[in-house]
């Protein structure tokens, strides 16, 4: 499964859902087509990277452009990928209208993401690990929740299904043991976890 794939198959229907930080719009197109929304939004920091969204799907009358820094409109839904991490939990924290449900696909720093929904009230159930091209990466959805979200450290580092099995999952974890074995004393506390979701994976 490749991460587009992998996001697609996290949405689901809504009225409005928006594609932020969009370049070509394959998910503003994806949402469009498949009548997975009503109204879509592309939207982009960049007009430049917005001009090719528009180009490909100008002629779809359910589709709006914005140009934009984060969420400065309102959706039921936004889906947020090719970016950081850091970048993600920012847009999400400074966004306008909180969604209902975020989707997002983060390069690095997945840990930021997940505490950040947590903390803006979100309660995360999908969060897919995946190998992309020779790359892992997480593919998390939330929605809007009554009762704040508890994570564990595990969690929050390796994803919230961590202890179910996951083949890309557990060659990530692999790689990152030995990775900080090289240098076991100054990585003993993330090592720790990493050896935890081992076990987890393992079922042991």
């Amino acid at each position: 499964m490749t991460r587009l794939e992998a996001i697609k198959s996290l949405i689901e229907p809504a009225d409005t859902i928006a594609d932020v930080g969009c370049d070509h719009g394959l998910i503003a197109e994806y949402c469009a087509k498949s009548g997975m929304a009503k109204n879509v939004i592309a939207s982009d920091i960049s007009a430049e990277c917005l001009k090719k969204a528009e180009i490909a799907l100008g002629d779809m009358p359910n589709v709006t452009f914005f140009v934009c820094d984060g969420i400065r409109y309102e959706c039921d839904t936004a889906v947020i990928a090719g970016m950081g991490g850091l970048l993600i939990s920012k847009i999400l924290t400074e966004a306008e209208g909180k969604p209902d449900t975020v989707i997002t696909c983060p390069h690095r720093d997945c840990y930021a993401v997940r505490k950040t929904l947590a903390e803006l009230g979100y309660c995360i159930d999908g969060d897919v690990a995946i190998a992309d091209r020779g790359k892992f990466y997480s593919v998390i959805r939330a929605k809007r929740c009554e009762n704040p979200q508890r994570l564990s450290e595990i969690q929050l580092n390796f994803g919230v299904y961590c202890d179910e099995k996951c083949e890309a999952l557990a060659d990530y974890l692999s790689k990152l043991y030995n990775t900080y074995m090289k240098a076991p004393v100054k990585n003993a506390e993330i090592l720790a976890l990493v050896r935890e979701a081992i076990r987890l994976q393992s079922g042991i």
